[in-house]
């Protein structure tokens, strides 16, 4: 999503980088300037404000620098894709336990594979998204169901990668990139 975010609860969140539930990325102000510090590009970021107009000490970690589509894809599903853009629909793939089991369901790591491409679009940031969106777009409301879209995955520089893990940010799994 693009521009400036309004909620009203977030001052009660203690985490330094977290996602909404319509998959917005979020940092904290300390993050955030941990990460300046640090030189780490983040283009423009906004701040995010209550619905009073006034700022809060977070983020929205959001970039229009989007990979080209991977050439190959494993570990995730397509499913209920658009058939016009074909960029929603992917899903982790996950292999689910016989029901009445305490076997968990495992869910698969995914691959992505890219051809090599100009890599100097992280010359403006240290992040990207995928061209590849999880998850199903809504473009209608209906019942109960609101409008939504799918949310590319947040990809990141190896620099803002290991600054991440060095200041112990808890909840972040990742997946390297692969550029055959």
């Amino acid at each position: 999503m693009q521009g400036q975010l309004r909620t009203a609860r977030l001052p009660k969140v203690s985490k330094d980088f977290f996602a909404t539930l319509d998959d917005d990325y979020i940092i904290s102000e300390r993050l955030y300037n941990c990460l300046k510090e640090e030189e780490v590009k983040l283009g423009e970021l906004n701040r995010i404000l209550n619905y009073r107009n006034i700022e809060l000490p977070f983020y929205h970690l959001y970039s229009t620098l989007t990979l080209p589509p991977a050439t190959k894809k494993e570990g995730l599903t397509v499913e209920g894709q658009c058939s016009e853009c074909k960029r929603n629909g992917y899903f982790n793939t996950a292999i689910f336990a016989p029901s009445g089991s305490n076997v968990p369901t495992k869910i698969l790591p995914y691959d992505l594979h890219y051809q090599p491409f100009d890599m100097d679009i992280f010359s403006l940031a240290d992040f990207a998204f995928t061209w590849e969106c999880m998850g199903l777009s809504n473009l209608k409301a209906h019942g109960n169901f609101v409008v939504r879209y799918a949310r590319p995955l947040l990809v990141v520089s190896e620099k803002f990668k290991s600054i991440l893990e060095k200041l112990k940010i808890k909840g972040l799994e990742f997946e390297q990139i692969i550029i055959d």
